[in-house]
């Protein structure tokens, strides 16, 4: 029996059950897969492929959305496989998106198909770069919002830059673990692991986050627009987060790429992340519930000025809304072809 030949009709590439679960328009979505130099008539039969379905759904959550598979996990692996054939040197991507999005969930599932697949992809996470459990509790102690961890100043940075360059360099990543279940849900580090992948995705809720050069002006904003009430406590606080910022940036700038999974609004995150820790409750019997949680949450909506972790100067932006669906995707070439 002969292949079915599908041409290059856009409309007719996609079938009506799996269009009508998009939220977006398909000239929208075709821009975007043009933009990311994906064409997709072969994308969707690779991935359409009875085969390669047989593997890519072993790994997913159950009642996975439609959306989610097509036009963000996908597109970003058949990027992620375009970098393994066609880059010669160790390259990093960075993966943004508010705590509770669904960045752990991506990652664990691009691990699992690129292990199955046999392709040198490894995603690891900002937190695995967290202090040890002493030096975080040091370095967090009279933070306003008495968290145990999570904001800019809570990681070894001079071990995440070694780390990173020495995988630039050699194609060695030789990375550490932090299990937040630890200690009664402050975490501490669990081990170490070393691989060599050929490209490497650096996911964190603040990744390629930068500095803003007027803050003062930003809290006062950030009362007038949010309702945020920052006490003056949080306001210091803000300030030295905003310095120690600087340090991250020079991490962001060994990427070769940024994504960024975009809330559609700020407070998605308060439900992302009860539902995060609720979770691990149940998976690992710890994590964080009560007044530690409500903490947490209002360090996430108040640590980092909302508008510089809304407006990351991605290349690639996917955002979603409260329930996890996508509603708008962009690319830098998207830009540019609506400009």
């Amino acid at each position: 029996m002969k292949d079915k030949v599908i041409n290059y009709d856009f409309n007719h590439i996609y079938p009506k059950d799996l269009k009508k679960d998009f939220l977006f328009s398909l000239d929208n979505y075709r821009l975007f897969l043009e933009g990311l130099s994906i064409n997709p008539s072969s994308f969707y039969q690779k991935w359409s492929d009875v085969n390669m379905q047989s593997i890519v759904d072993k790994y997913w959550r159950q009642n996975q959305k439609t959306d989610w598979k097509w036009s963000l996990t996908f597109p970003f692996f058949s990027l992620l496989e375009n970098y393994i054939n066609t880059s010669y040197n160790p390259i990093i991507i960075g993966f943004s998106g508010l705590p509770g999005s669904g960045k752990s969930t991506l990652g664990f599932w691009i691990n699992s198909v690129a292990r199955e697949l046999s392709l040198d992809i490894k995603v690891i996470s900002l937190d695995d770069f967290y202090l040890s459990g002493q030096e975080m509790d040091f370095a967090m102690k009279g933070n306003p919002w008495n968290v145990p961890r999570g904001f800019p100043g809570s990681h070894s940075l001079d071990l995440l830059h070694q780390t990173l360059d020495t995988f630039l360099n050699t194609g060695v990543l030789n990375c550490p673990t932090f299990d937040k279940s630890l200690r009664d849900g402050k975490g501490d580090r669990s081990g170490w692991f070393e691989l060599r992948p050929k490209v490497l995705i650096l996911e964190g809720w603040f990744v390629g986050c930068v500095p803003v050069s007027d803050i003062q002006k930003i809290d006062y904003l950030d009362d007038d627009n949010f309702n945020l009430s920052l006490s003056q406590s949080e306001k210091d606080y803000r300030t030295l987060i905003q310095e120690s910022l600087l340090d991250y940036s020079k991490i962001w700038k060994k990427f070769h790429k940024i994504w960024h999974l975009k809330a559609s609004n700020f407070d998605n995150t308060i439900l992302w992340k009860s539902q995060q820790e609720n979770e691990m409750i149940k998976l690992k019997g710890s994590g964080l519930k009560g007044n530690n949680l409500s903490n947490f949450i209002r360090m996430i909506q108040t640590a980092i000025p909302q508008k510089s972790l809304s407006f990351i100067n991605s290349d690639t932006t996917v955002e979603i809304n409260q329930n996890r669906r996508i509603e708008k995707l962009m690319t830098t070439k998207y830009f540019f072809y609506n400009n």
